[in-house]
């Protein structure tokens, strides 16, 4: 009997596994696709930017994103992260996500308030105008809401709705851009972004799983989990977008602009990691192995990755010469040794987030965090040191040394044993 039985329950067991790596492969593929989409989106925004009212523009509209990007980290991208897991657990659990939604909600509708105008006034330091600091805000909040109503339709495994929606909202917010360009309205280009990102929040914003809430829904941990994840996220995404920011505040205007031409067709390729993070942590919310990266499959996902991402990443660093001037004829021939450079730091950079995103999943967002710090406080420093020496190189030089720490930390922590 027991022998039939054995059989039985592994043959049951391999079946689900490999349904699950099914699932978590295609969920994978659905979500690189919508943030593809995006990506492409945004990139096209800014070719059609720069050719259309010049690399002075172009270097402010970058780094006005760039900023809006970088202050989702302080909370927005964390809540999504948190929305991912928790929804998840629930979900799976078959509880009412209510206490969650309701929490997780009203933070963000808080901080999106508090952040938009806090990015004011650096927009106005800048020297940008009021139609471009108007714009700047909307993105804020429109990127923010956006990526937490994406964390949250992925913790609810909804990897098609999410890739449809990131597919309509960027033909709306193209198709706006087009407008505002045959209007001649320069001091609005970024609103047809923002309104395609706040139309995805609003079709997409959690509204329950459908299970009857019990008389009392606790969301205990969830607070304190996205707060160690905006440490996490701020400490090893920040970098990225510190380096625009870098060009912006110590180039000249016009180096700005050569250098937001390589910015723009970098960041497209970190998404490929960013879109498997937001897929993993949902998936591995319910392993019982701590985020370790001992176990064989979680090993292999993570040397899989880094190869086949240094494939992709390294045909964008070869191929530059010829696309580059193709799709910023002003600027392209100038970028080529930016874009190249880049290419190299934001590989190591999307390299380790897979690591990360196995840790988050296993609610290890404190040993994420702090793992993380390091890696900033050098690459920052970096930056700081040699912008004003090197110019926009030295943004580069240190956002490719800081992720190189952030790589070896967080594998580090991940090899270890948990306690």
């Amino acid at each position: 009997m027991s022998g039939p039985s054995s059989s039985s329950s592994s043959s049951a067991g391999r079946s689900s596994s490999v349904a699950s790596s099914s699932s978590v492969a295609s969920s994978a593929v659905l979500a690189t696709v919508g943030i593809g989409v995006q990506g492409v989106a945004k990139l096209l925004v800014t070719v059609v930017v720069g050719r259309v009212f010049g690399t002075e523009t172009l270097g402010q509209t970058t780094a006005l994103l760039s900023l809006s990007v970088f202050v989702a980290l302080l909370w927005p991208n964390a809540a999504g992260n948190t929305a991912s897991r928790f929804l998840a657990i629930a979900l799976r659990g078959r509880r009412s996500d209510a206490a969650v939604n309701r929490l997780l909600g009203l933070s963000m509708l808080v901080s999106s308030a508090v952040l938009a105008a806090v990015t004011v006034p650096v927009a106005l330091a800048w020297g940008n105008g009021p139609g471009m600091v108007l714009g700047g805000a909307a993105v804020v909040v429109g990127y923010g809401l956006y990526c937490y109503a994406r964390g949250a339709q992925l913790g609810y495994a909804r990897a098609p709705r999410v890739a449809r929606w990131d597919s309509v909202t960027s033909v709306l917010a193209l198709g706006l851009l087009v407008f505002a360009c045959v209007a001649r309205l320069e001091p609005f280009v970024l609103l047809p972004l923002a309104i395609g990102y706040t139309v995805f929040a609003i079709a997409c914003w959690p509204r329950g799983n459908g299970f009857a809430p019990a008389s009392r829904e606790p969301a205990a941990g969830v607070l304190g989990f996205a707060a160690w994840n905006v440490l996490a996220v701020v400490t090893s995404n920040g970098l990225l977008q510190l380096t625009m920011i870098s060009a912006q505040v110590t180039s000249s205007a016009h180096d700005a602009g050569v250098y937001a031409a390589a910015f723009t067709l970098a960041t497209p390729a970190s998404m490929l990691g960013q879109a498997l993070g937001q897929v993993l942590v949902p998936a591995f919310a319910h392993r019982t192995d701590g985020g370790s990266l001992r176990s064989r499959g979680a090993l292999l996902l993570v040397v899989g990755f880094a190869a086949a991402s240094a494939v992709v990443f390294g045909l964008v660093a070869l191929l530059a010469g010829w696309f580059l001037p193709i799709v910023y004829p002003a600027e392209g021939a100038a970028a080529v040794a930016d874009l190249r450079y880049l290419m190299v730091a934001v590989w190591v950079f999307t390299v380790g987030l897979v690591p990360a995103a196995l840790l988050l999943a296993a609610g290890r967002s404190r040993q994420v965090a702090l793992a993380s710090v390091a890696g900033f406080v050098v690459g920052a420093g970096l930056m700081a040191v040699l912008g004003p020496v090197a110019g926009v190189a030295g943004g580069t030089t240190g956002f490719l040394v800081g992720s190189a720490v952030n790589l070896v930390a967080v594998v580090v922590v991940g090899v270890r044993r948990r306690r």
